[in-house]
């Protein structure tokens, strides 16, 4: 890194700090902003996941719980589908969440099914939590829904994106700083977060058209064309 780009980086983490700790324009944060209901999320996909083959019993990577895996592909992405014995959500069940997240997501359906790995993986029980998601793994309980994939997808690709070029997040603290408003509460407590809750408002907006995703671009300029470059698996 350069010297110019290392004061750049402190400048913003800087603006960050103070934005964090109350620095912030008191404006309307964008997953309030740009809210839509659960109900109307995804309900204009026509995209199909169909069932591949399987189930074929599997020890899952989570603490080795005995499962039972499936593969699938939804809109010519590839992907697994593993389940926890004596959990009750059927394979279809699980897609029929999947299809509703937009199809720029789905490479991270493909990232977490990739060899010795159980794709989307569904556990009686996270500890309290409705999923956890990184490069390595895609877990969910029964209950969690397209928003919660979408979130965590942003974690997925924001990961894959990194592994590529350590300066992603960098990258991203300053356009977070430059752009200067909250996505939510629970974005505002780190980076990587604010990354991934930002994946799922842009995804809300993504699905409900054109207005609403050019809203979101002038709202929030550089956070957005930081994710369009991850989802377009750009490189620096």
């Amino acid at each position: 890194m350069n010297k110019a780009h290392t004061v750049r980086f402190w400048i913003a983490c800087l603006l960050l700090s103070s934005w964090m700790t109350g620095g912030a324009p008191a404006e309307e944060r964008l997953s309030d902003r740009f809210s839509r209901k659960l109900e109307e999320f995804g309900s204009g996909t026509r995209e199909q996941g169909k069932l591949l083959s399987g189930p074929v019993p599997v020890k899952m990577l989570r603490g080795g719980a005995a499962g039972r895996m499936w593969r699938a592909k939804l809109g010519g992405v590839p992907f697994k589908v593993t389940i926890e014995d004596g959990v009750p959500r059927t394979p279809e069940e699980v897609l029929a969440v999947l299809e509703k997240i937009p199809a720029s997501y789905r490479r991270a359906l493909e990232i977490v099914s990739e060899e010795g790995k159980d794709g989307v993986a569904i556990y009686r029980d996270l500890d309290g939590a409705a999923a956890h998601g990184s490069q390595d793994y895609l877990n969910m309980v029964p209950s969690a829904n397209a928003f919660v994939v979408v979130h965590e997808a942003g974690h997925i690709l924001e990961q894959r994106a990194t592994k590529a070029d350590p300066d992603v997040l960098k990258r991203w603290a300053e356009a977070l700083a430059a752009d200067a408003v909250s996505v939510s509460r629970y974005g505002d407590q780190v980076a990587h977060e604010d990354l991934a809750e930002f994946a799922r408002v842009y995804a809300l907006c993504l699905d409900a058209g054109k207005e609403p995703l050019a809203a979101l671009r002038k709202a929030s300029p550089r956070r957005t064309a930081q994710w369009e470059a991850i989802l377009r698996g750009d490189r620096k």
